[in-house]
């Protein structure tokens, strides 16, 4: 049987590739790429013409939440991997589960085996503390070895300095990743947004860039103490940034990702109230959004991660005061990007969308070049984006300001040589 396909008219995203930008074929037989360049046709069972669309290396997204197992009606691991193909991505990286949570082998090997089966793959974060509530530190080897590409405990839990230490230690002496997200909840008890005039204004507690930056500098002398690498999950400051452009001057082995929100909002997008606004890291000022952008696009910050949460309508539709945390965002990451780096060569932003996310977990790059696996993304930079809601494929209700218009379009995947295409050209 031929298994094969040849990819027509399609123009190659890879600034370290001579053919970056020209107009290339590409011959994938048995989901590994076995050839790009042109006139290679003659043996194909399948033939794509891809309308002149960008192709790149498939898109990783290295943060993200599934409640699966536990409550699938708000996102399950079918809809969150529909939602992030539609988005682009062939893999992400979840933290997977409320009950039972991914703090053990069994849950990490069950959302690996469904995940691998999935139209985008998912890379399961374990949880580094048991159940998640940063008191004790979780079997972190034993996930490691069921399939746990790096561990964490998200954005609702910070671990103690001694239990940060061990875990810190304990991983980079296996050569894993910790994430940890710098936030320290006692500089802001009840605080719902960015501490600056809006929440003066609006009448809500804030939470100060401070309660960022105390942990992050605690983070970044452990990591000088113990001669470790250091994960950073989720930076939202002007502060933060600069603490990490200095420590990576200073010699520290740092690496950070971004919530995409904030390379977009501002606090100021909270005086309509809009619950789906209301997410960890807040979004702070336009001084902050800025530094984040520069921050990218210097290399002081490594990725760009979804910080997809989803949430059903009865979390999210009540008082702001009352809301869940949290904002579907995975399928609109790109089109995020699009229009927050619309004055920026492609160049210098859209690599963040797979090397970026890579580098930031520690795995291995990839590329479009013969031997390589056929994990595709297909894209366009031009265009207007519109959230359409009978389109949708994530199950959340809390999806953010879908009415606003933003760039680019998503084609197109392809994940083990199959070709999943997005119909009508919009998410």
């Amino acid at each position: 049987m031929n298994n094969t396909t040849l990819l027509q008219n399609v123009k190659l995203f890879d600034p370290s590739s001579d053919l970056h930008n020209q107009t290339v074929e590409i011959l994938v037989k048995n989901g590994l790429i076995e050839s790009v360049g042109e006139g290679l046709g003659m043996a194909a069972a399948e033939v794509i013409n891809c309308g002149g669309a960008y192709v790149s290396v498939g898109w990783l997204d290295a943060f993200g939440f599934c409640p699966d197992p536990g409550e699938p009606w708000k996102e399950s691991l079918q809809s969150y991997t529909e939602a992030a193909q539609m988005g682009g991505f062939t893999q992400v990286a979840a933290l997977c589960g409320t009950s039972p949570k991914s703090d053990n082998e069994s849950v990490i090997s069950q959302v690996k085996q469904v995940g691998s089966l999935l139209r985008a793959e998912i890379l399961p974060l374990g949880h580094s503390s048991v159940a998640g509530e940063a008191k004790e530190m979780a079997e972190v080897f034993e996930m490691h070895r069921a399939g746990a590409v790096a561990f964490t405990d998200g954005i609702h839990h910070s671990a103690s300095l001694g239990l940060r230490t061990k875990l810190m230690q304990y991983c980079a002496s296996l050569g894993l990743k910790y994430l940890h997200y710098p936030f320290q909840k006692q500089l802001a008890p009840d605080g719902k947004i960015h501490e600056g005039l809006v929440n003066a204004t609006l009448g809500f507690k804030g939470i100060p860039s401070v309660s960022e930056t105390v942990e992050l500098l605690a983070d970044i002398e452990l990591a000088k103490y113990l001669k470790c690498p250091l994960h950073v999950l989720c930076v939202s400051s002007a502060e933060g940034v600069d603490l990490i452009r200095a420590a990576k001057k200073d010699g520290v082995d740092i690496h950070a990702s971004v919530p995409v929100l904030n390379l977009l909002y501002t606090d100021e997008w909270l005086t309509g109230f809009d619950e789906n606004l209301k997410v960890l890291p807040p979004l702070r000022s336009n001084i902050d959004r800025k530094a984040l952008l520069l921050g990218l696009l210097d290399g002081t910050l490594d990725a760009v991660v979804s910080n997809h949460h989803p949430e059903d309508i009865e979390s999210k539709k009540v008082e702001f005061d009352y809301a869940a945390w949290g904002a579907a965002t995975i399928s609109q990451v790109f089109h995020l990007m699009c229009k927050a780096f619309e004055n920026e060569l492609p160049e210098n932003w859209v690599p963040l969308l797979y090397r970026g996310s890579r580098n930031f977990l520690g795995i291995h790059p990839r590329s479009v070049a013969a031997g390589e696996p056929a994990a595709l993304t297909f894209f366009e930079l031009g265009g207007e984006y519109r959230f359409e809601k009978t389109n949708r494929r994530s199950r959340a209700y809390n999806v953010p300001l879908t009415e606003d218009v933003l760039k680019g379009r998503v084609v197109a995947t392809m994940r083990n040589g199959c070709y999943m295409i997005n119909h009508d050209g919009s998410n």
